[in-house]
């Protein structure tokens, strides 16, 4: 089972980017150049936070960033990627999607 990764736009709802999360051991999201998925917005910290592979689980796990991973309206700290779940950072909703 494969996990996606929709990154959509607040404003209009469309889907800007969709990336698949496959076997890397983490994956970067954040403003920053280094970053594997780039939100260009000030309001995205440098390294916001990052998805990882916990015992074959993937996680996304809020990197003290300034403007928070938000996720029903509350800030998180680490949440279990699961299908359909959907957080907030910046200008961006990432949803997650089971391919």
């Amino acid at each position: 089972m494969m996990m996606e990764l929709h990154v959509i736009s607040r404003k209009t709802g469309q889907l800007m980017r969709a990336f698949a999360l496959g076997d890397a051991a983490e994956v970067l999201i954040g403003r920053d150049e280094n970053c594997d998925i780039r939100l260009d917005s000030p309001t995205v910290s440098r390294e916001h936070c990052v998805i990882e592979s916990i015992d074959g689980v993937l996680h996304l796990r809020d990197l003290e960033s300034t403007a928070g991973t938000i996720h029903g309206g509350q800030p998180i700290g680490e949440v279990r990627l699961q299908n359909g779940l959907e957080v907030q950072i910046g200008p961006a909703i990432l949803r997650f999607v089971e391919d």
